[in-house]
């Protein structure tokens, strides 16, 4: 009787931990809705002012960095525009951890009036954690530009 009274205790220890992890990630990572959510933002911003918008992009004003999210545009030929922390940088040969050619599958399935997803390996850049992760970048074309905005999808 008390070994199944320490399992249920101990199950219901665990299933707690999760939650809380989970809800730890959560708060400090932002979710595909978030991201979805601010990617609409930034394209309306770049229809109505692009300068203006690259620049909030950059600097993250009025909101545009969100947790973990931020948005950021390029052009075609992979210049970065609008990046808080690599602008003027060229992604044509950014490859992620596995080999994958990042920068040009975002500009192959950038369009316009759709949001595709590219998939990525990568370690997280705001920890310590040495760890690869899952990376979704949500892609679209907006004015003369290839906006995105990248998630953790773990």
């Amino acid at each position: 009787m008390n070994f199944i009274k320490n399992l249920i205790n101990y199950s219901l220890i665990i299933i707690f931990s999760l939650f809380i992890t989970k809800s730890l990630f959560a708060e400090e990572f932002g979710t595909k809705d978030e991201a979805a959510a601010l990617l609409d933002r930034a394209i309306a911003l770049v229809k109505v002012d692009k300068n203006r918008a690259l620049n909030l992009f950059t600097t993250g004003s009025g909101g545009l960095h969100v947790k973990d999210l931020y948005p950021f545009c390029m052009t075609d030929n992979g210049l970065l525009l609008g990046h808080p922390t690599l602008e003027g940088g060229n992604v044509l040969n950014f490859e992620d951890s596995e080999g994958k050619a990042v920068g040009k599958s975002m500009i192959a399935v950038a369009k316009y009036g759709e949001v595709n997803e590219v998939d990525l390996m990568i370690a997280r850049l705001t920890t310590d954690d040495e760890k690869l992760y899952k990376k979704t970048q949500l892609v679209t074309r907006v004015a003369d530009l290839i906006c995105a905005v990248g998630f953790y999808s773990e």
